[in-house]
């Protein structure tokens, strides 16, 4: 004989502000925040998270991005530099797919899309084209 319990309702959402969607300009550097959210625990959990907010899945690859904790329950999304975003040559659209689980085995999954955005770059000239000190115009 056992009686188990039932809660109306929605269940808690532990990651709060996701999903979302945020940019980040290419070739930013290492520690650049991207996004901060929160986590809101279940009633019955302690004060502290089970498994900190993680990027389980990056598609289209995974180290670009990492979560780093702010304290109080609140996390920011920064670059790591590995790779470095390049607008040109790589993707623009990075969904990461961020997990939690609290004291109490509740868990939650959402996704961050990163857009990478595009920065003006000078022109980069290799060769003869580098080392030329005159401009020849030929009309």
């Amino acid at each position: 004989f056992y009686i188990r319990f039932h809660l109306a309702g929605r269940r808690t959402q532990l990651l709060q502000s996701l999903p979302a969607k945020t940019t980040v300009e290419e070739n930013a550097a290492a520690g650049v925040t991207v996004y901060t959210f929160n986590v809101t625990l279940s009633p019955l959990s302690s004060k502290d998270v089970a498994v900190p907010p993680t990027i389980l899945n990056s598609n289209p690859f995974a180290g670009a991005f990492v979560i780093e904790p702010k304290g109080n329950l609140e996390y920011r999304v920064v670059t790591t530099g590995n790779p470095v975003l390049d607008y040109e040559t790589m993707p623009n659209r990075f969904d990461l797919q961020i997990f939690v689980k609290d004291t109490t085995g509740r868990t939650d999954l959402k996704i961050l899309t990163v857009q990478v955005t595009d920065k003006n770059e000078s022109p980069i000239f290799h060769g003869n084209m580098a080392i030329q000190s005159k401009i020849m115009v030929v009309f």
